[in-house]
């Protein structure tokens, strides 16, 4: 096999892109040995494929040597690319050590594409600290992918944090926050989606909506027949669904009275559903009442939910 540095020779200047290919196959199988000879590459190198490429390749090989240059390269390479491979590289590598580089790459990156693969990085490495650090950000992009990023740890240890980030000014961030306390799944998490069942975008209130169906029990059917009266019909939509979901016979009275209301023909029908759902006996006679008085759509759906649920013919 041909030395270290004559392979980068080729993986830089070969106008042949399988000899570059092979190239940085043959720089990952000799290893450790060729550790240097791409450390040089990456943060030296002309092009900027030759840089990402040998960052791939350090990667690859997996020797902790390699950290300090893809640092060094990941904070000031000009090419957002090659930055991007750079932290990919450090995720492969797996070493904490990486975590305070990520974290200012994501402080100071302006390109969204490395921040993104840095934050990937971080949850790879666990560093669930370092997110709860970004909450803090000036940035609401950064704050936000720092409360996805919890989420995905399944931080429980940071529900008082993220729990503040319902007020925040930034609606992207609390739509966030509002995904992040269905995604915990506890009772804690309902104090913050009763506050997000009142935000003033509506897209908060669905996502709200949306998490407590991953809530299931009394209290969390009762904040979500709120969101029942609300002004925004995608709501009020997302709320019978949910009421379905969670399965409450408290929520009974109020999808009869959604059913044989006056609003939209699908919100009405996905009451019915949402009664069949619940499965409470007592909504028998409402539901058929429904298939004999309600539009098409709401009886059409109504007996589905009497012949699935029940095993009636109306």
């Amino acid at each position: 096999m041909e030395s270290a540095s004559e392979l980068v020779r080729k993986l830089g200047s070969s106008d042949d892109y399988f000899e570059r290919q092979k190239a940085a196959w043959d720089l990952v199988r000799i290893g450790p040995g060729a550790i240097e000879a791409l450390s040089k590459a990456l943060e030296s190198g002309e092009f900027s494929d030759l840089r990402y490429k040998s960052a791939w390749a350090l990667g690859k090989i997996g020797d902790l040597r390699a950290m300090q240059p893809l640092g060094r390269a990941m904070l000031g390479d000009p090419d957002h690319v090659v930055r991007e491979w750079c932290a990919a590289a450090l995720e492969t590598l797996g070493d904490r050590s990486a975590v305070p580089v990520l974290v200012q790459a994501i402080k100071s990156d302006h390109a969204r594409d490395v921040k993104l693969r840095a934050v990937m990085a971080l949850r790879a490495l666990g560093a669930a600290d370092a997110f709860r650090d970004l909450l803090r950000s000036a940035e609401s992009d950064v704050r936000g992918m720092a409360v996805t990023s919890l989420a995905k740890l399944r931080c429980r240890e940071a529900m008082d944090d993220v729990a503040q980030m319902m007020k925040d000014e930034d609606g992207e961030v609390r739509r966030r926050a509002a995904d992040f306390m269905g995604d915990m799944a506890c009772d804690e998490a309902l104090s913050s989606l009763e506050i997000a069942i009142g935000d003033e975008e509506p897209m908060i209130r669905m996502q709200a909506v949306r998490s407590l169906s991953k809530v299931p029990g009394e209290r969390s059917c009762l904040i979500c027949i709120k969101a029942l009266k609300d002004t925004d019909s995608q709501v009020r939509l997302i709320a019978v669904t949910t009421l379905g979901e969670i399965k409450h016979p408290a929520a009974l009275d109020h999808l009869v009275d959604v059913m044989l209301g006056e609003d939209l023909d699908e919100i009405r029908a996905w009451a019915a559903w949402s009664l069949g759902e619940i499965g409470d006996e007592r909504s028998i006679e409402h539901l058929r009442s429904a298939c004999e008085r309600c539009p098409p759509a709401v009886a059409k759906k109504a007996g589905a939910s009497l012949k699935e649920c029940f095993g009636l013919d109306r």
